[in-house]
């Protein structure tokens, strides 16, 4: 169980070094310290409003963000779909 735990977090750190990750972390922040942009988002949670959807979405890091938020979806998928693969040709013991 312990080897479990230690490739567990060796992944972790590795997926932490991808640039994607890196990029994500470092967008959070800047897009939390945008208070216009911060005020948009918290407004379009309250008032679903098409208008501030748009200005949102055209938002140059909120574009960035997307991209990468996409990306990393992507490798998600990928690493579930090995893990998957893996527990399929082991089976339960």
């Amino acid at each position: 169980m312990e080897e479990l735990i230690d490739k567990t977090n060796n992944l972790i750190n590795e997926i932490d070094k991808i640039s994607q990750v890196k990029r994500i972390k470092e967008l959070n922040k800047e897009i939390s310290e945008d208070k216009e942009l911060s005020d948009l988002i918290h407004t379009y949670q309250i008032n679903q409003d098409e208008n501030l959807k748009r200005r949102i979405l055209d938002n140059k890091l909120f574009k960035e963000y997307k991209v990468n938020e996409t990306d990393i979806n992507l490798l998600i998928m990928d690493i579930n779909s090995r893990l998957k693969s893996i527990n399929g040709k082991k089976g339960c013991q």
